[in-house]
């Protein structure tokens, strides 16, 4: 089947108990507990484990042609996940400016958690370069066009020098 079929269909799930063919809205937040604790549904929160999720999951994993996929209630919750995915002592290189938000989670929680976390100047990518060399980022986060300034510049520009820097 191609691609722009199965986005179409979206893998032609059918939603029981009623055949709904657009998956229906599941407002709980939270799950059934059996007497001993457990989950007897498998579910216990809606953030992580809402019904709704499944099927945009499945059919992003299919189109990307990946195991598996994951979909998020909000921007800042995906950010926050690729860097809670990394091992304390990482580091982390970030832009000076970018989404607010997730600049203050960086310099809060995520040096809570225990990674170094580095801002370079947007758009200047010999200082980038610099701060590479001084620390080997094991992730560089970067934001193209730059939040809220629009500054530009192509993913390819930040791919060689990490490339040059890096310990991956």
């Amino acid at each position: 089947m191609k691609p722009k079929t199965q986005a179409a269909t979206a893998l032609g799930w059918v939603a029981p108990p009623f055949n709904a063919i657009v998956p229906p809205l599941h407002p709980a937040t939270t799950f059934e507990r059996a007497v001993d604790g457990s989950y007897p549904g498998g579910r216990q929160y809606s953030r992580a484990d809402s019904p709704a999720y499944d099927q945009p999951e499945a059919l992003l994993a299919e189109l990307e042609q990946g195991k598996d996929a994951l979909v998020f209630s909000s921007g800042m919750a995906a950010a926050t996940a690729v860097f809670q995915a990394l091992s304390p002592g990482a580091t982390v290189l970030a832009p000076q400016v970018m989404y607010w938000g997730l600049r203050h989670w960086l310099q809060g929680s995520a040096r809570d958690w225990g990674l170094q976390v580095h801002h370079y100047p947007n758009g200047d990518l010999e200082a980038l370069e610099r701060l590479c060399a001084a620390h080997p980022p094991d992730l560089l986060w970067i934001e193209t066009p730059a939040n809220p300034t629009w500054e530009q510049k192509t993913v390819l520009d930040f791919f060689f020098i990490v490339y040059q820097n890096s310990p991956l």
